[in-house]
């Protein structure tokens, strides 16, 4: 019995620890996307997207061509998350929270805010954004 009960605990300190890893690495992918918003970065966000991503009828090209095509006629763009959650299931993660969003295009400012819900999958390499963009 007292072997079963070792054998147990080890277990779910085992899961914990993977599951911990997997939090630190979604966080790792909120805050780049953060960073490549404010630095116009194309090349860092298509990291963070996974040649799977399929969302209201956009597949990886045709969001990479929106992204690129943005982040050419934004003259600046200044994204905070407001905090935000991570629900773990699987190979499959939501990150949700509040978001403020200010674009400045030909000199006009243009201010968003709201709730965003980012779907992320497991895969080789990583966490990436499938959905929610």
């Amino acid at each position: 019995m007292r072997v079963i009960l070792s054998c147990l605990i080890f277990m779910l300190m085992i899961g914990c620890d993977g599951q911990s890893a997997d939090r630190q690495a979604l966080h790792s992918v909120a805050l780049q996307r953060q960073q490549a918003l404010r630095n116009k970065d194309i090349n860092l966000y298509l990291t963070l997207l996974s040649h799977d991503y399929l969302d209201k009828g956009q597949d990886f090209t045709a969001k990479k061509k929106e992204l690129e095509s943005n982040f050419a006629l934004f003259d600046q763009i200044d994204y905070r998350s407001d905090g935000f959650t991570i629900d773990i299931k699987g190979n499959s993660a939501d990150i949700s929270g509040t978001y403020g969003l200010k674009v400045v295009i030909r000199g006009k400012t243009l201010k968003l805010e709201g709730k965003e819900t980012l779907r992320l999958k497991k895969e080789f390499g990583g966490w990436k954004i499938v959905a929610g963009l």
